[in-house]
């Protein structure tokens, strides 16, 4: 069954957040983190990167009032297990993004934000990854590619009860419109133009 707990003050305010700042930076090199601490965006994906860069990174961004979200499963150094995610919410990051079940479950026990991802292959990947996710019960799903989310909301919406993320390909504002529209709270995109081009909504 999906998770339904009540979501911690930090997960209620990355929502809000969401809602209001409609992309995400995501970020793959330590030029995208500088870019990023200047950029309007308040939340900040790392997707890449080594566990010696990440605490001050995680510092520098709390103290401009930014959240940050780490991916768990593609930043090196940290362990793939329960003492990797209590290590990130030592340093205090505010969530995880992975595709792996037991470190949702690791995560929440640590009082993290959980963000699963969901890659859409074919269909029968759809039908796993939807099984897979409704099981570990994430607090958020991030969707890959984003760019196809309008194509497959209406299957999730009704699979799963989100809140949904739109991540890959989105390269303009008329893309994270387009998602918006279909229903999904916030785009996760590495494009710089769209980490201060935040009137979308």
């Amino acid at each position: 069954m999906f998770h339904r707990g009540v979501y911690t003050q930090a997960a209620l305010e990355i929502v809000r957040l969401a809602r209001l700042y409609p992309v995400a930076a995501a970020l793959k090199s330590e030029e995208d983190m500088r870019l990023a601490l200047e950029a309007d965006t308040p939340l900040l994906f790392l997707l890449k990167g080594d566990a010696f860069q990440l605490a001050p990174f995680v510092e520098e961004a709390r103290r401009r009032g930014k959240r940050v979200v780490v991916h768990v499963d593609l930043v090196s150094g940290i362990g793939k297990d329960r003492a990797g995610i209590q290590y990130l919410h030592q340093i205090g990051i505010d969530a995880i993004i992975t595709s792996k079940s037991q470190l949702v479950t690791a995560a929440r026990a640590e009082g993290l934000i959980t963000i699963q991802r969901l890659l859409l292959l074919d269909d029968s990947g759809l039908e796993k990854g939807v099984r897979t996710i409704a099981h570990a019960g994430p607090d958020l799903v991030e969707v890959l590619p984003g760019i196809m989310f309008p194509e497959v909301a209406a299957t999730l919406r009704r699979l799963l009860p989100g809140p949904f993320i739109a991540g890959g390909f989105i390269r303009t504002a008329e893309d994270v419109a387009r998602v918006q529209q279909a229903g999904a709270i916030l785009s996760s995109s590495s494009t710089y133009s769209l980490w201060r081009n935040l009137s979308l909504a």
